[in-house]
């Protein structure tokens, strides 16, 4: 399991949920993306809560919020959110299914 969550930007809702299933079909580049901007908090992050919203109806509940904040005119700037990945089991991860990139990424910090 990795951990990751998932908040509206004005934290009225948040989720917790297993991003495993992206790492597994992530790129080496999309999890070395996701790495340099601090497992979270930025675009690559934002696309694992964007992938695991497809498979995952606890991710997909912060979307629909976030559909119901759009179409209410007094909340037109609270529609964005955040997402951020355990680095901790997302490094025992890659260590274990791809550790090549485990190294190349050490090598960059």
């Amino acid at each position: 399991m990795i951990r990751a969550e998932v908040h509206s930007d004005d934290h009225v809702i948040g989720r917790r949920f297993d991003a495993t299933r992206w790492f597994e079909k992530a790129t080496d580049e999309d999890i070395t993306k996701l790495a340099h901007c601090g497992w979270g908090g930025d675009y690559p992050a934002d696309n694992v809560a964007i992938f695991m919203a497809e498979h995952d109806e606890v991710v997909a509940d912060v979307f629909k919020y976030l559909e119901l904040l759009a179409n209410d005119p007094m909340k037109k700037d609270c529609h964005g959110f955040e997402c951020h990945i355990d680095e901790e089991q997302a490094r025992s991860w890659i260590a274990k299914h791809r550790p090549h990139l485990l190294d190349k990424l050490s090598l960059e910090e």
